[in-house]
């Protein structure tokens, strides 16, 4: 290694410059750092205090990160998910785990499907899921957005149901609409059988009461 008192005065300051360059990029690098560091934390306490449920997981299904809302959602504390995979969250026998090259494929896929709480109950929801892609554009995560939306299939249900009765009586309403149509149809040709000769039929009396002796009394 060359010593300094055999460096020229050019080489020194030329050296010299070199030192300062690197330290303004260091600088500027761990400046880069404490933002990003920054902007992580205020995503995460922006993430945190949504109220719909969002997990991040790596390319292998590994969970990374669920927020308070999708914890509560399914009924666990950041410890029982620890090395768990996010197919944690359905039931056994829909579980369908991507490959890398289908994540990678992947655009947004939104979908609604049955997901399970650790007591066991299943729900349904509906589900978002994104690629998370580093600056290359190569995926490095999945992260998915849960809405447990058991009270809106209850309405839906309820819907469909009132729905059902309202055809029903609309059937029994237009079946008896027709059977009165039908009704008035015999009534007036009885009536016009029975109609005496001044044509009303309304003025049809009984012959056997002309001659009851009650009625000649009256």
């Amino acid at each position: 290694m060359m010593r300094d008192e055999d460096r020229t005065r050019e080489q020194l300051i030329e050296e010299l410059s070199e030192l300062r360059r690197k330290l303004r990029d260091a600088e500027s690098q761990n400046v880069e750092n404490r933002l990003a560091i920054e902007r992580l934390f205020s995503f995460k306490k922006v993430v945190d205090t949504m109220q719909i449920g969002i997990t991040i997981a790596d390319l292998n299904g590994n969970i990374l990160y669920v927020n308070p809302a999708d914890l509560d959602i399914h009924g666990y504390t950041p410890e029982e998910l620890k090395d768990k995979k996010a197919g944690t969250f359905a039931p056994e026998q829909i579980r369908k785990p991507l490959t890398a090259e289908q994540i990678a494929s992947m655009k947004r896929w939104k979908r609604e499907s049955i997901n399970m709480r650790k007591d066991g109950q299943v729900f349904p929801v509906h589900l978002m899921s994104d690629v998370i892609k580093a600056p290359d554009g190569q995926p490095v995560g999945v992260v998915t957005t849960c809405e447990d939306i058991s009270e809106r299939k209850k309405l839906e249900k309820e819907i469909r149901e009132k729905i059902r009765e309202l055809e029903v009586y609309y059937e029994a309403t237009v079946h008896r609409e027709l059977r009165m149509k039908e009704l008035k149809k015999e009534i007036k040709k009885l009536k016009s059988e029975l109609s005496p000769v001044s044509g009303d039929p309304d003025q049809c009396i009984d012959q056997d009461l002309l001659t009851n002796p009650a009625v000649k009394e009256m």
